[in-house]
């Protein structure tokens, strides 16, 4: 940049220059005129060379850079149909060991690899038992965490009978979601409702492959594998679960975990507000104000898990369930829906209320809807797989899985 001492000598030389080129031009004196032209000429060029000189010594404009993709993981090759081995271990590696516990599955496989996909069904969910649990908009009941059936009634809320369930303990990965891409789950239509089906195609990424609306050629982006999946639609969630033998939580399910209410005498329940306690503590979760304004990794945030031992549940992302948002449930009187939407729950890393970050608060997404702040987890029921088998006679084991 020029100093101000040598701008104030071009300009005098200019107006020098300018009067020399004047006056000789009104005597006629060229002398006179080439003086002041050459002059001007020189002004305009130290004018040139100090912009270029500002414009080198400028910093360059700092732009964010592109995502990148991650290096795809590694994936053996698919398994041969007629090696039951094989294609254990390929269904394991794909997090699809609930689906290999289906009864008609789990009776059909060699009792050591039955055993280690128990064990990893016991690693992967945690047991939510039977029980009942209170929907609805009761938060301002619970201030004693006690839900009397008068206050439950004024409140509109609703006791809802859940079955014993396993709910995964960690929010479906992208690493985990991978899986299901390059297994072709966008291609299996099976997998997807009938109405459907003809949308499947418009569900890509960033560059036109299938795949959630942030990732790049098929893939998550890098350093993001551990992070939750999202920007999937509901179609998406629900797909799947069903590849992974799996479904979505129904909402009392979701409310049960997080919750984990107890019934006492007399008809009344005890609750929790989220699922440490009763008091907001921004520290536990990944929600505006404590986190980095961003997803991050469901390893993260361990202080905030519920009592039955899951994470996440609050903050992080939004996560679909598997019911229809109640519109009767709205704060400020019932909605008239025009079409069915579907319930999120838990809030995300950009929900500011703390009354939207209770167990008990629901909020509704369009089903096709692909955000940034929703993800999900699955859930299976107890009854839906095979918890204990005799040992194979020919090992001469004797040993029984017990029932969990």
């Amino acid at each position: 940049m020029p100093s101000i001492s040598s701008t104030i000598v071009l300009a005098a030389v200019a107006v020098m220059s300018l009067v020399n080129w004047t006056m000789g031009w009104a005597v006629a004196g060229r002398w006179s005129m080439v003086g002041g032209l050459v002059g001007l000429c020189y002004v305009l060029l130290r004018i040139g060379y100090n912009r270029r000189g500002e414009q080198c010594d400028a910093k360059p404009t700092a732009t964010p850079s592109e995502p990148r993709r991650a290096q795809p993981p590694a994936r053996p090759k698919p398994a041969d149909l007629e090696d039951r081995a094989a294609l254990v271990n390929e269904m394991l590696a794909q997090g699809r060991y609930a689906l290999l516990l289906r009864p008609q599955l789990a009776a059909q496989l060699q009792f050591d690899n039955f055993r280690r996909t128990l064990g990893t069904l016991n690693e992967q969910m945690a047991l939510v038992p039977e029980g009942e649990v209170v929907l609805g908009r009761i938060d301002a009941a619970l201030d004693d965490r006690l839900l009397e059936p008068d206050e439950i009634e004024r409140f509109r809320g609703r006791v809802v009978k859940v079955a014993p369930l396993f709910l995964d303990r960690y929010p479906v990965t992208n690493r985990e979601f991978y899986e299901f891409v390059a297994g072709g789950g966008y291609e299996q239509m099976a997998l997807w409702e009938k109405s459907m089906w003809s949308a499947v195609l418009e569900l890509v990424d960033r560059t036109g492959a299938p795949g959630p609306q942030g990732w790049i050629d098929g893939c998550y982006l890098e350093g993001e594998e551990d992070h939750p999946v999202t920007g999937v639609s509901w179609h998406e969630a629900n797909a799947y679960a069903r590849w992974v033998g799996k479904r979505l939580p129904t909402d009392a399910e979701w409310v049960k975990a997080a919750a984990w209410p107890t019934p006492n005498p007399g008809g009344s329940h005890t609750q929790r507000r989220y699922p440490w306690g009763e008091m907001m503590d921004r520290r536990r979760a990944n929600v505006w104000g404590t986190g980095p304004d961003r997803v991050v990794s469901v390893h993260e945030f361990s202080d905030g898990v519920s009592v039955g031992g899951v994470y996440q549940l609050i903050g992080n992302t939004w996560e679909w369930t598997a019911g229809n948002y109640r519109g009767t449930d709205h704060p400020q009187g019932p909605l008239a829906l025009t079409e069915p939407i579907k319930s999120i729950r838990g809030g995300a890393f950009d929900t500011y209320f703390d009354n939207h970050l209770t167990c008990q608060f629901q909020s509704g997404e369009y089903p096709l809807s692909r955000k940034a702040n929703i993800g999900f987890r699955c859930a299976v029921g107890v009854c839906d797989v095979l918890l204990g088998r005799a040992a194979d006679r020919e090992t001469n084991d004797t040993e029984v899985c017990q029932p969990i």
